[in-house]
């Protein structure tokens, strides 16, 4: 189709309007001349277009921050469960006591030995169930002297166990011990005794008891009662029982405050042959403990009503505080004191040549002390202590030459005392394959009323140390030095006894896993030395056998 120029097309018409206007008038006026009426139709192609969008420009920046907290606000409504049955408490029912399963738990040790030496040690531990585990241990040595009577024998066995309850482990242990001991130490050409006039025997038998919770009680209430019973006498008629009870109970604040009260019970009696001799008391344990960051504080004191309407304040104070945690230096100080029952089975165990005609008498003992302990490296670590210590009614041992001239027994003196301490300690490890270590202990005694302290060491010295050479392989040698022991005569004066050294040695092998050799010997030196008057010691002694493992 031909295109029209709008321009000349509009031109045209604006021409035209007046004459086409003039006409129209001139045609109304005049009604001869009449025209067609005609129209004009105009056509064009039209093609639409949209405008070109416009591109956005985008400049990165950061978004504003929003500091205002935002506060939002919730309505919880109070819900209430109603359930028609009881909810069980949940329990690890498929959990049940475990026990660590050891290669070998039983075993059994021989030995034989100059000076008429024999060794039996046994031990049995692998008893045991899903609630409870029971172990044997019985030991028998004796030996044999070149001196008449100069011999011994001891008898223990030992049966323990452990019951678990859901809440609670009950802890068992019977102990009894049979000793035989003959009273040698006499001259041979003045006195002559047959051999059941110098015997003496001891035996007894205890029970101990103990229950300890899994958690902690009522209150988060930290509680372990235990109770004790022994029979102990000896072949001469002389009878020693005794009941304790033990009530400790401690309480946690929170992490750095835990108080704690105890109370003691002990019913002891004495038969001699002349009266029974009552030894009981009575002791309660408030404390307060202070645990940081560093640094550990015990405040205690301990009311005690013993025998005789005495009554105790036994202070039990420390504190301790490390300065170099890297370096390991850590500083302790206290004031430490205890009751001192003196009981026939604590003395005689001491000193089996004591006079069984006796009489009990109850002492305190005290000590106020400061110290440390260092960690060089790795390997060394160091110690020391000085401290004094004062006794009321310290039991010693002198010999009895007023029933005896022959002065084999001893009797039971008690004097109030007092000491100096000074204590030094070293240890050099290196893992599990070699370690040396020694000790120190010096006590400058002052006794009320005697010149010495009968039978107590001033100067004790030991040290040893232990080398695995190779795989199954053991070497280990120790020593002990002990002087300035002090003897009373039958003049009234005293002696001093000489200075003791006894050096031991020690070698085993593992044959296989089950098998083990050794060979031990003590008193290398083979001194007759005396650790109580008139008692010299057999003198070198070397004991060899097997250990077998199963």
């Amino acid at each position: 189709m031909k295109r029209i120029n709008h321009k000349s097309l509009l031109a045209l018409s604006l021409a035209a309007a007046p004459w086409s206007l003039q006409a129209q008038q001139v045609s109304r006026n005049n009604t001869d001349t009449t025209f067609k009426t005609q129209s004009l139709s105009i056509y064009s192609t039209y093609k639409p277009e949209v405008a070109p969008a416009p591109k956005p420009e985008f400049v990165p920046a950061l978004p504003v921050i929003d500091t205002v907290k935002p506060k939002f606000s919730y309505t919880v409504p109070q819900q209430t469960l109603s359930y028609s049955y009881k909810a069980e408490p949940i329990k690890p029912l498929a959990m049940k006591q475990q026990k660590e399963t050891l290669p070998f738990e039983n075993y059994v040790k021989l030995g034989i030995g100059n000076i008429n030496t024999y060794l039996l040690d046994a031990g049995v531990g692998g008893i045991y169930g899903d609630e409870y585990d029971l172990n044997f241990h019985f030991n028998h040595l004796s030996q044999k002297g070149k001196l008449q009577y100069q011999q011994w024998s001891q008898n223990t066995l030992t049966a323990g166990g452990s019951y678990y309850f859901p809440k609670h482990t009950l802890n068992l242990q019977l102990n009894a011990d049979r000793r035989a001991y003959r009273q040698y130490g006499f001259d041979t050409a003045i006195y002559h005794y047959e051999e059941d006039q110098v015997k003496q025997v001891y035996s007894g038998v205890d029970l101990q008891a103990s229950l300890v919770p899994v958690d902690a009680g009522f209150w988060n209430i930290q509680y372990r009662p235990s109770v004790a019973l022994y029979l102990f006498n000896n072949s001469m008629g002389a009878k020693e029982r005794a009941l304790e009870l033990a009530l400790p109970f401690s309480k946690a604040i929170d992490s750095t405050f835990t108080v704690g009260l105890g109370v003691n019970a002990n019913l002891t009696q004495y038969d001699g042959g002349d009266g029974v001799k009552g030894n009981s008391y009575l002791q309660l344990t408030p404390a307060l403990d202070l645990n940081f960051s560093r640094t550990k504080i015990h405040l205690g004191v301990k009311p005690t009503w013993a025998k005789e309407n005495e009554v105790y304040l036994l202070p039990d104070l420390t504190v301790e505080t490390v300065l170099a945690k890297n370096r390991g230096l850590k500083l302790m100080a206290g004031w430490t004191s205890n009751l001192e029952q003196n009981t026939y089975k604590n003395l005689s165990t001491y000193n089996p040549y004591m006079m069984y005609r006796y009489t009990p008498v109850q002492g305190t003992s005290h000590k106020i002390s400061g110290g440390f302990d260092a960690a060089l490296n790795s390997h060394l670590q160091v110690g020391a202590t000085v401290g004094y210590k004062w006794w009321k009614n310290l039991a010693m041992f002198a010999n009895n030459y007023t029933d005896s001239t022959d002065g084999r027994q001893f009797d039971v003196r008690y004097y109030d005392a007092s000491a100096v301490n000074i204590e030094a300690r070293l240890r050099y490890q290196i893992h599990s394959k070699f370690g040396v270590w020694g000790s120190s202990v010096w006590n400058i005694y002052s006794v009320n009323g005697q010149d010495k302290a009968w039978h107590m060491p001033q100067v004790s010295i030991s040290g040893g140390l232990n080398w695995n050479a190779f795989r199954g392989f053991n070497l280990g040698a120790g020593a002990t030095v002990y002087d300035r022991m002090f003897a009373n005569n039958a003049d009234g004066t005293f002696t001093k006894l000489p200075m003791i050294v006894d050096i031991n040695a020690m070698i085993s092998y593992d044959v296989i896993p089950r098998l083990t050799l050794y060979i031990q010997a003590d008193n290398l030196l083979n001194q007759r030395y005396q650790m109580w008057n008139q008692y010299p010691v057999y003198g070198i002694n070397i004991l060899g056998g097997i250990r077998f493992k199963f």
